[in-house]
């Protein structure tokens, strides 16, 4: 038997609706719902149309909160699947969500890899490969993330690395040369970049300073010296221990056992 809308009422929040089903409060929608489907005072409902006008009624919800996830930036399909999945257990309106989000073009992994690289290279100290792994824990496609790749600007990059590369450098100022540079490129490595990337730029010789590697060797020995001054060590014990340090800490073979000669 046909159900009749005796009421549309307006609420206080503008665009919303409560239907009011045979005398009784049913549910509300919002304009949208309430424009596309026609409806008015006296209309009579089927069951079928009820369970319409919910379903479109969830699916309005689900899509306006999608285009406000959409708002702030552009997403990926996984972030928006992750989000709407916050918001509902209905999978089947959330792909009907997205396949209109795809429609208007508001929802394209391919454009969102090739955008996100564009701004890594603008706004961040990164390489590609960490950029790479960000796009895969967004949910981006291989074939995707290999086409946004033509959007990694290397020349843009070697500009950034030729002013990261002195700052990483002098904050390892007080370590040999041989450490320091070993340092350097960890840190690059773990930043994503290639060794191909700043092979060429580091190998501009930053630690051609024999003045200051000299110093950094003469005051690790004194204070290894006085260090060991106390012990029970004889002299040629305490230059082998004082000589296995050095080393280790990397300052070369032949300038140690100079600066011991001098001792």
């Amino acid at each position: 038997m046909p159900k009749i809308l005796t009421k549309i009422q307006a609420q206080k929040r503008p665009g919303r609706f409560n239907l009011f089903i045979d005398g009784k409060y049913s549910f509300s929608v919002s304009e949208n719902v309430l424009v596309e489907n026609h409806l008015y005072k006296g209309q009579e409902l089927s069951d079928e149309l009820i369970e319409h006008l919910i379903n479109s009624e969830e699916f309005s919800k689900i899509y306006q909160k999608a285009l406000n996830y959409l708002s702030y930036q552009l997403r990926s399909e996984k972030e928006i699947d992750d989000h709407m999945k916050k918001i509902s257990e209905n999978t089947l309106l959330i792909e009907k969500v997205k396949s209109r989000l795809r429609d208007y073009n508001l929802l394209d992994d391919a454009k969102y890899a090739s955008s996100y690289v564009r701004t890594m290279v603008n706004t961040s100290d990164k390489g590609f490969n960490i950029i790479r792994n960000n796009l895969r824990a967004k949910g981006i496609s291989e074939n995707d993330i290999e086409q946004a790749k033509s959007d990694y600007d290397y020349s843009k990059v070697s500009e950034k690395l030729e002013t990261l590369i002195p700052k990483l450098i002098h904050q390892y100022r007080n370590q040999p040369s041989k450490i320091r540079i070993q340092k350097v490129k960890q840190r690059l490595i773990a930043k994503g970049y290639s060794t191909a990337e700043f092979e060429d730029i580091l190998s501009v010789d930053y630690s051609s300073d024999p003045e200051h590697e000299d110093d950094l060797l003469q005051n690790q020995l004194e204070k290894l010296w006085n260090k060991y001054s106390n012990s029970n060590l004889t002299d040629s014990q305490r230059k082998l221990k004082i000589k296995q340090t050095l080393y280790r800490k990397g300052f070369a073979l032949d300038k140690i056992n100079n600066k011991l000669d001098e001792l």
